[in-house]
């Protein structure tokens, strides 16, 4: 009986604890299923690209072929020596070969003949008469310190796949979350070494050590991990195990930022989409999950060689990757330089492209254009390199501590803002004085007096009165000068306006009436603060960017454009300037570099030209406003401290323009910059 009466009790006590570890176990599968789900639900730390504008190639345009390497470069496709794979690009002398994916709505690659013609482009076999060449990525919004951009399992590569399953986890497709070979293997060298030393993980352990696990080695957190990964395993298909880890590994750095993704990895380092990845790209890519920064080809080359021809070779193993070849794809080169997540020339506008643009999107395309930041981004410095070596006075500002500054934009008459660069460096997290700097605009202010006039009924021929004026303001006597200080008499609109001729203007200002003036200056988007006739000299503050604007009005033929980051410009804007007195005022700039206060650039200049000097009293603020087909470039020329610099509009201002003009596209000069 007593015998019996034991068993009893212990046969509960046995049933109690089957039932609490039952219990238990169920809980903990719970807890630990809700951890799975609540980890892959959740998209993590993730970024936002933002793209440039594509580039448009017309057949018969003159393209020179430093103009179309240097264009295509900046917009950093990769130049290999062999036939050119997706996203690639090969040059032979004046022909280049754009390899697929390239070109917007073309599968095939497309091959461009430079000739004395123009361009002749060839796809498919067969001539075609324009290719659209697809915007880069220019930047990213980062979430603190990770950029991560997810994309799903179709838009990465076949070969990226293939590579990271052959080196990483080569029986992921057949085990169920853990390798029991690998963890035994592990096991013992860790018994060896006397504590955890390797890990032995798959894929589906290393995706649940990402999401849900601190860095560490030690054995409890081990057993967690695989414990985890076997309810990742039973949870989730291997599709999307593998879409997860491939959108959260670590792969590298770019400066403070991590790179979690092969997305922004593939862009980084290639230059190129995830989905665009070549064999040997996607070998070097699989092999940097190792150990990114041991294996990163450019502090470390002869190791990431090393580690790229591994993983060819575990291709090689698993029948992936004939051995031939592997052989061939491991004597390629590296990448030689990155392509910064944020691109480097762009770093102020992508401010203000972030300011504007809808982050909730995964793709942004904004209207900046490669070829323009480009000219914007080496013009600044080589002019005032040079401006500053041929003046004393500009040498002592810099030295005590108030510097000449530049700021350009580059604006398209619909309103797409295509470059900007608002200091000395264009860094980012400088004071942008192209969008945010009011200064004053000096003689800018008097195309639009004139084409108030022409709409009154002034021609170009008109008769003005260039002797001296006193005008009455309140109690006082306001007398404006020219800036030579002498008169001539009689002169007509047109050569008041081209010689920027102060009183004429004034007087012309004052038959319009200056409450007009005014009141037309505010529905251009400048701010005028009283209708004083000084405004009629541009004594009134306005940016760089507010100026570009107002022209870009002139010469869409009255028509406001808005200001916009976008690629494509938004459509509306009033008429605000009368369209035939905007055109007669355009026609009428176009003899300031010809013969006006911008006659240093006559038999200097190919292609249609309009443009206006501006310059403020003492010599403060240098201005120069270029007009060509399809857009306007404003550049300012000043100091934070406005100080005196010495510099007119055509010797400071115009002397940056210059630069700029010289290294956009000889094809982008003439041909405009339609969207």
């Amino acid at each position: 009986m007593q015998t019996c009466r034991r068993s009893r009790v212990w046969l509960r006590w046995l049933l109690v604890l089957v039932g609490l570890g039952c219990g238990g176990t169920a809980l903990l599968v719970i807890y630990g299923v809700h951890l799975v789900d609540a980890a892959m639900a959740d998209p993590g730390r993730s970024g936002v690209v933002v793209l440039g504008a594509p580039l448009k190639l017309r057949h018969g345009e003159p393209w020179t072929e430093a103009d179309l390497r240097k264009s295509l470069q900046s917009r950093g496709i990769r130049q290999v020596t062999w036939t050119p794979g997706h996203g690639e690009m090969a040059v032979d002398g004046a022909r280049f070969v754009l390899g697929p994916g390239l070109c917007q709505n073309v599968t095939a690659a497309v091959t461009i003949e430079i000739g004395r013609p123009g361009l002749r482009l060839v796809s498919g076999g067969r001539e075609v008469g324009a290719v659209t060449v697809r915007g880069p990525v220019i930047g990213t919004v980062a979430a603190g310190d990770v950029v991560r951009w997810p994309i799903p399992l179709a838009e990465i590569s076949p070969n990226l796949l293939t590579a990271v399953v052959d080196i990483e986890d080569r029986a992921f497709l057949t085990h169920a979350g853990l390798s029991f070979r690998g963890l035994v293997r592990a096991a013992l060298r860790d018994l060896v070494a006397g504590g955890v030393r390797q890990g032995g993980s798959t894929i589906t352990q290393q995706l649940a050590k990402v999401l849900m696990l601190r860095p560490s080695r030690t054995f409890p957190r081990k057993i967690l991990e695989a414990w985890l990964a076997a309810l990742l395993d039973f949870r989730y298909s291997k599709h999307e195990i593998l879409e997860a880890y491939l959108n959260r590994i670590y792969l590298g750095q770019d400066g403070g930022w991590q790179i979690h993704g092969v997305a922004p990895a593939a862009s980084y380092f290639f230059g190129k989409r995830s989905s665009e990845l070549e064999i040997d790209e996607a070998a070097l890519l699989a092999g940097l999950i190792a150990a990114p920064n041991r294996f990163d080809p450019f502090a470390h080359p002869e190791a990431a060689l090393t580690r790229r021809h591994l993983v060819l070779q575990a291709m090689v193993r698993e029948g992936h990757l004939d051995a031939s070849a592997a052989e061939l794809l491991a004597a390629r080169p590296l990448p030689q330089a990155p392509r910064r997540l944020r691109w480097p020339p762009a770093g102020q506008a992508l401010e203000l492209i972030f300011a504007e643009l809808n982050a909730e999107k995964r793709e942004l395309a904004a209207s900046l254009d490669p070829d323009f930041q480009v000219a914007l981004v080496e013009a600044v410095p080589a002019a005032l390199e040079r401006l500053e070596a041929a003046s004393f006075r500009l040498r002592e500002l810099s030295r005590t501590g108030d510097p000449l500054q530049v700021a350009a934009v580059v604006l398209a008459t619909d309103g797409r803002v295509l470059a900007l660069v608002g200091s000395r460096t264009g860094s980012p997290g400088e004071f942008n004085r192209a969008s945010a700097a009011m200064r004053p605009i000096g003689s800018l202010v008097k195309p639009f007096v004139a084409a108030m006039a022409v709409d009154r009924g002034w021609v170009p021929d008109s008769q003005l009165d260039d002797t001296p004026l006193q005008v009455r303001v309140g109690t006082q006597l306001w007398e404006p000068r020219n800036s030579d200080g002498g008169y001539r008499g009689a002169v007509t609109l047109a050569e008041a306006l081209v010689q920027s001729r102060n009183v004429p203007m004034v007087r012309l200002g004052l038959a319009v009436g200056v409450h007009e003036v005014a009141a037309r200056l505010r529905a251009l988007g400048f701010t005028v603060v009283a209708p004083h006739p000084a405004i009629l000299l541009g004594a009134f503050e306005a940016t760089p960017l507010q100026v570009a604007r107002a022209y870009a009005a002139l010469a869409n033929r009255g028509r406001l454009p808005f200001p916009t980051w976008r690629e494509q410009a938004v459509d509306g804007g009033a008429i605000e300037l009368d369209p035939r007195g905007a055109a007669t005022v355009v026609a009428m700039l176009e003899g300031v570099p010809r013969y006006g206060t911008a006659a240093s650039l006559a038999g200097q200049v190919e292609g249609w030209l309009a443009g206006k000097t501006g310059t403020t009293d003492e010599r403060r603020d240098s201005w120069f406003v270029a007009l060509r087909k399809g857009y306007v470039t404003v550049v300012w020329m000043g100091t934070d401290g406005n100080a005196q610099t010495g510099l007119l509009g055509a010797t400071g201002a115009l002397e940056v323009w210059k630069e700029i003009d010289l290294r956009i596209p000889r094809a982008r000069r003439l041909g405009g910059a339609e969207a």
